[in-house]
């Protein structure tokens, strides 16, 4: 008996909304959360100097050690926590590990002239592993183009970053959909603004996030298409990272507003 398209549409949703958002978030211990190293009750801590070399980034530390606990709220797969943390640092690149409850995601970056690139979607899958029960998206990606975030950035500047994704979305029964589509993202500097989150309040970098996420589902012999728009606002505070997103998105001819906030950081 095959399934009916309304119930495997939403399954792939579950994953794709949290794969948005933590690449949104990403310019966005591995199996540890985030020690609270921040207390918006004091003043900030000065802005560390950047690393030397082609990872340096004034918006993006990258530093191995540093982790950032975020909470997401308001999407249709239900409200989460998860911690970024730079579990490796090389010449070239670094690892970055995103964990959720019970369920880790690690995502390898290089560090480019232009910028740093994120060779991976974040946290693919790890939405639908916590908030859908018996359902679990894993994605891989390829032909990765364009920069996730360049290293330098002059006002009014718009950027490109795109990829290729394949997975299977593991339903209940052990059954499979075989899925494959693309990503891409359009980014915006809009200015600057000053920020308040749970971690503290920040002079950040305002960016406008256009994405668009195309799948096709294979499912019993059943195509099912899946596309799903979004628009953002993301804000990152120099020398600290991602700070906050707010996407309005909308599929299925239903909208949603979800935002993403840091809670904790830390950055040796």
């Amino acid at each position: 008996m095959r399934p009916r398209r309304p119930i495997l549409t939403t399954l792939l949703i579950a994953s794709l909304v949290t794969t948005l958002a933590c690449n949104l978030g990403s310019a966005s211990p591995s199996t540890g959360e985030a020690q609270p190293t921040s207390d918006p009750a004091q003043p900030a801590p000065p802005t560390p100097e950047p690393a030397a070399g082609l990872c340096d980034n004034a918006l993006y530390p990258v530093r191995q050690g540093a982790a950032w606990t975020y909470q997401s709220t308001g999407s249709p797969s239900g409200d989460f926590s998860y911690t970024d943390t730079i579990t490796e640092v090389r010449a070239d690149g670094f690892t970055l590990s995103t964990q959720f409850t019970g369920l880790t995601r690690t995502q390898e970056w290089i560090c480019e002239t232009g910028g740093l690139k994120a060779l991976q979607m974040g946290g693919a899958g790890a939405a639908a592993s916590v908030s859908t029960q018996g359902t679990t998206a894993e994605f891989t990606t390829s032909d990765v183009t364009g920069i996730s975030l360049p290293r330098e950035i002059t006002p009014g500047m718009q950027w490109q970053y795109s990829l290729t994704m394949t997975g299977v979305t593991a339903m209940p029964g052990d059954q499979n959909a075989q899925s494959s589509g693309t990503f891409n993202l359009t980014m915006q500097e809009m200015g600057k603004e000053t920020v308040s989150v749970p971690a503290g309040t920040f002079e950040a970098v305002k960016f406008q996030a256009a994405s668009l996420i195309q799948l096709t589902a294979d499912f019993q012999g059943v195509q099912v298409p899946v596309t799903m728009n979004g628009s953002s606002l993301v804000w990152y505070a120099p020398g600290v990272g991602f700070i906050k997103s707010v996407e309005n998105s909308d599929f299925g001819g239903t909208p949603y507003t979800s935002t993403t906030e840091l809670q904790t950081y830390g950055i040796p």
